[in-house]
């Protein structure tokens, strides 16, 4: 029995002070997070104040000038006229897919505009966070403009995007790429939990219709604790032309 009585006297004095420390390590991790995470948002503002360094050695394939200068070819279909007694009427028009210049991951292919809330912003090829610290990245796994899919765009609500805590439905959003210039109404602006969105993303995609969705960390100014809402803006294309890249007939 003293044996016995000394293994347990031996383990309260080991497995004692290891419980306590443990506990001790959870309320001091605790106390600290929220500490930490502001800590880190304050870090996340002040490296995307640093934008003119991103990636120099990068070619830009983006420029504002290139639709103007260096007219894309338009193609046209048009109705057959039995009596000859009208003009022919033009039905359709499409850039070819063999007249864009696409982007590489991290390379600026376009840029995103809206006069009324201030929006100016170059859109990169890709969604990484050091790319959305330099501007509007577009995801991967949507598609470009004119290719009559959703356009998947998102920023970080302290910079780029900040201004769209002022956006409202009928604002134009205005899309500039170098074979095209695309205009954009918003249709819906609407505040959902972040796997909300990842559904609504996933059904929009599944849709054959053109739809620019942008959206961004939701509320505006806070500081700390992580943030599982997201501003989302939904807008419908109302200006610009078709790609051809499948079989439009």
């Amino acid at each position: 029995m003293r044996t016995f009585s000394r293994i347990l006297k031996l383990l309260a004095y080991v497995c004692v002070p290891v419980i306590f420390g443990l506990l001790g390590y959870f309320v001091f991790w605790a106390a600290l997070q929220p500490v930490w995470e502001m800590a880190s948002s304050a870090a996340s503002f002040l490296i995307a104040d640093d934008a003119p360094n991103f990636n120099p050695e990068l070619v830009n394939v983006y420029d504002p000038e290139a639709v103007e200068r260096n007219p894309v070819p338009i193609h046209t279909t048009l109705e057959d006229v039995q009596d000859g007694s009208a003009q022919p009427e033009k039905v359709e028009e499409y850039i070819s897919i063999k007249d864009i210049e696409f982007p590489d991951a991290g390379q600026q292919y376009g840029h995103l505009g809206c006069e009324r809330i201030g929006l100016d912003a170059p859109v990169y090829w890709y969604d990484s966070n050091e790319i959305l610290a330099y501007g509007v990245g577009q995801s991967l796994a949507s598609y470009m403009p004119g290719f009559g899919g959703v356009i998947i765009l998102s920023a970080h609500n302290t910079t780029y995007f900040e201004c769209l805590e002022n956006i409202e439905e009928g604002d134009v959003i205005k899309f500039g790429t170098n074979y095209c210039n695309y205009e954009y109404k918003v249709t819906k602006v609407e505040v959902m939990h972040e796997k909300d969105l990842e559904t609504y993303l996933f059904d929009a995609m599944g849709k054959d219709e053109e739809k620019l969705i942008m959206y961004t960390c939701w509320p505006f100014y806070a500081v700390s604790g992580r943030k599982y809402q997201r501003l989302t803006v939904t807008c419908e294309r109302t200006v610009g032309l078709n790609v051809k890249w499948r079989n439009m007939e």
